[in-house]
């Protein structure tokens, strides 16, 4: 473990182990933080990155090789409240002191896609549960609980179709999703995530262009040991 020391502005970690994932393991999954804990489980450095910035993976570029391919696991002991800004500013803290982290903002025009309400309207579950949100899944499949549109919008972004996708949905709340889709888009094995956001959710993808906010990598290291 290593103590990390923080100021009221910039919150930090107590402590934090940052291991190299098992061979073979598959993520990354991010578990709800609370005041005791905080855990990922077999993330990249470049989808820590992401996450820590509030970006998706493809808005992450430049940095070696592995920064895509290397899977760490994390746990840490948050410093005070574990709302979602401070946990994001102690995970950018972490990638500064353990990574050695710097990196600059570009704007580049992209391919995007907007989420939209699909023609009968929407077909979603108001969350029940408490806590912050949480997010998992694998090839095919996406479970988020107690998500924004916005959240999901990012999900899909980032998880599933590696380019921008920007809610344009105008629905507010928090919603539990579960949602199928055939990985390779086979018809034979399913849906694709076109279809299956439409029959599923009630939810669309329209191809648009837009300006989207670029991270680029000047340096990072693999993480010091703990």
């Amino acid at each position: 473990m290593g103590a990390q020391n923080g100021t009221a502005a910039e919150p930090q970690f107590e402590v934090a182990s940052v291991k190299p994932s098992a061979p073979g393991s598959r993520g990354p999954t991010i578990y709800n933080p609370t005041r005791e804990r905080f855990a990922i489980t077999s993330i990249t450095t470049k989808s820590l990155i992401a996450y820590a910035y509030d970006v998706r993976d493809f808005q992450v570029s430049g940095g070696p090789s592995w920064l895509g391919s290397d899977g760490y696991d994390i746990v840490a002991k948050p410093q005070g409240e574990a709302s979602n800004e401070r946990i994001l500013a102690m995970a950018r803290g972490l990638l500064a002191e353990r990574f050695n982290l710097t990196l600059h903002h570009e704007s580049k025009e992209m391919p995007v896609l907007a989420l939209t309400v699909a023609k009968g309207g929407p077909r979603l579950q108001p969350s029940v549960g408490t806590g912050g949100p949480e997010v998992r899944g694998g090839r095919g499949r996406l479970v988020a609980r107690k998500v924004t549109m916005g959240l999901l919008a990012a999900q899909l972004a980032g998880r599933v179709l590696g380019r921008a996708v920007l809610d344009r949905t105008g629905i507010a709340g928090e919603f539990d999703v579960d949602l199928e889709w055939a990985h390779d888009e086979s018809p034979d094995l399913g849906p694709s995530i076109f279809t299956a956001l439409q029959e599923q959710l009630g939810l669309k993808l329209d191809p648009q262009k837009g300006v989207v906010d670029v991270l680029v990598v000047d340096h990072v290291e693999r993480p010091s040991a703990n």
